[in-house]
Order: C-alpha cells, then structure tokens, then sequence
C-alpha cells in the first residue's frame, strides 16, 4: 500500500482499514526514523529500476550496467531493511491495512470475467442485518434446514398418528420447508401451529423458517410472546417512549411472516389475550400468515386466554395447518456434549 494515498476514493469499512494501517504506518516511522529511511530510499532505487527496464533509457552497455549494479543495490538494501524491521519486531506487511476479508479487501465487490461480483462477505453481513432487524436472537441465527440434524428424534418410539418421531420430525420439516419455498406476499398463506414438548426443537424450527425467509428477501419478525408483552408495559412507564404501544403492535400486524415462539409460557391474563386478539384479527383480516410454537395443545391454550379465547383460536386454526413435533432434542444435545 502507498504510504500516501486519497482516502476520498474509498467508503466504508475498506476506507477505515485504509486509515488504520496509515496510521499504523506514520506512528512506526515517526518511532522508528532509520525504517522510514530505508522504505523510501527502496522504493526511489525501485522506480529508478522500472524506468531503465521498460525504456525510459536507451539501451547500451552502460545502461545494461547501470541496471544490474542498480539491482544489487536494491537486494542489499533491502537486506538491511528487513534487518531493521526484525530488530524493532515489526511485522513485514505493516503498511497494508488489518483486512476483515482478504478476498474484497473489505469493499464487498471483487472483480472477476470483467464484472464486478458480490463478496461473500457482504452477503453475510447483509444476512447479519437482516436477522437483527428480524429480532432473531443469536442461538437461532445459524439454524437452517440444510443443516438441521433430525437424528436426533428417536426411531423407537411412535407418534399418535403412527410414525415414529424421526419420521413425525422429516415430515414437519418438510412442511415448514415448503412454506418457505411457496411464500408470496401478494397471496393468501396458511402459516403453521407447532405444538411440542420443551425441548422438542420448536425454536429450532422457527429459526430454519426465518433464515429460510432471508435467503428470499421476505420480510419475517421472530417474538417471545411473553417479551413482547413486557415490551408493551414498558412504555406505559415512560412520559415519552422512543416507541408506544400502537407503533410495536403495527410492526408485528403488517410484517408480511410473524413467527410467535413458546406462545403460552406468559401469564393468562385479560391485557394478554386482548393482545393477543389484537394482532391475530389484524393478521387474519389482512391474510397474513403466523408460524406458531407452543407447549400447549390447542384446548389447553385456548383455556389460558379468558378473553376471546375461543375467537382467537379459530381464527388460528382456519389461518394455520396444525403440526406436531415429538422427541426431546435438547436432551440429545447436552448428552452428546457431555461425552465430548
């Protein structure tokens, strides 16, 4: 890298990096002057060198002579400028910038059949943002069905409806794999309820749905029932909330795919199924879609919302195919941790 260079010319990360490493450069030379020295006397006998070799002279013996005497002088002194950098425990690539990607040099493009590609890079920092605004937590952000590892559910135990669990879990997947896939937003979508025991892999699931939904550019919102809850009490508590109670509400109700994990878990209550109704009617109303887990079954849940439960809950199954996931996978996975 030059050591002077127009930082205009490049934006974002890739501009910083630049900054950084001229920074890294002038604070090294200023410590260490005889380093600098030898820097810029190398590269004036390397500009010297180029010159006599593409023609800027004319070609003769004492030219001839001329390069190779100017060619031991660069190796020598470029044995003693690496002596230098040895001496003073400086890295030999301290002038380039402290890249994040080496392939893009941090610029999210790279240059390749005469076209400018899309860095991988970029693509998972796109991804990065998508799931934040989507309010995936950090334990979901990996899941995917391409990695989903469903041997975890037992072969040896059978569900109400005949198949064993592994099978149960092949067939909810497969479910949850083509609501993704045959998602549009113009059209009316019937989402999913899933209903399982903790540790069944419910919120696994609903994480291979979300991420599954960013590889389609469509726009999800992933919620806890119970911390949306608190988020709306929270700003009864503030004479001017950043955000109120109708703005959190609009989010959840206009988002084209809800995803509400562990519906259930918070407490019954009057302000939670009025709530609840609230959001359900809208989505139902405006055929957007909900992918639902919970613990309960249906009749259970219904009987924790004494508001409207009855309501909400054939709203839920007219909007939702209902789905059963069977099997304990957290357990499998502290086992497998445990014998590691």
């Amino acid at each position: 890298m030059p050591l002077q260079f127009n930082s205009n010319k490049y934006q974002g990360k890739a501009r910083e990096k630049y900054l950084e490493a001229e920074k890294r450069i002038n604070f090294i030379h200023k410590k260490y002057p005889e380093v600098e020295q030898a820097y810029s006397c190398l590269n004036s006998l390397k500009r010297d060198y180029k010159m006599l070799k593409v023609g800027f002279l004319k070609q003769n013996d004492k030219t001839e002579n001329s390069t190779a005497e100017l060619k031991k002088e660069i190796d020598q002194l470029e044995a003693h400028y690496h002596q230098l950098l040895k001496k003073h425990d400086i890295p030999l690539d301290y002038k380039e910038p402290d890249w994040d990607c080496p392939k893009c040099h941090d610029t999210g493009r790279i240059y390749r059949n005469n076209q400018y590609l899309v860095c991988s890079c970029a693509k998972n920092d796109l991804r990065e943002r998508k799931q934040k605004s989507g309010n995936l937590p950090q334990h979901l952000r990996k899941a995917s069905f391409a990695t989903a590892n469903l041997s975890y559910y037992e072969t040896d135990l059978i569900t109400n409806s005949g198949m064993n669990y592994r099978e149960n879990a092949q067939k909810v997947y497969s479910l949850a794999s083509s609501f993704v896939q045959r998602f549009q937003a113009a059209k009316q979508n019937r989402g999913l309820i899933i209903e399982g025991p903790i540790g069944s892999g419910k919120s696994y699931l609903l994480g291979c749905i979300a991420n599954g939904l960013i590889d389609r550019g469509i726009q999800f919102r992933y919620i806890v029932y119970s911390d949306l809850l608190q988020q709306i009490r929270s700003t009864y508590n503030q004479n001017n909330p950043e955000t109120d109670e109708k703005q959190i509400l609009s989010t959840v109700q206009k988002v084209p795919v809800l995803l509400i994990d562990d519906l259930g878990t918070e407490k019954a209550t009057e302000f939670a199924s009025s709530t609840l109704y609230q959001i359900i009617d809208r989505r139902y109303r405006e055929e957007k879609p909900i992918i639902l887990s919970t613990n309960y079954s249906i009749k259970n849940l219904k009987n924790r919302f004494p508001v409207m439960g009855e309501r909400i809950f054939q709203r839920l199954l007219e909007m939702n195919k209902y789905l059963e996931l069977a099997g304990n996978v957290r357990v499998k996975k502290i086992e497998e941790q445990q014998e590691a």
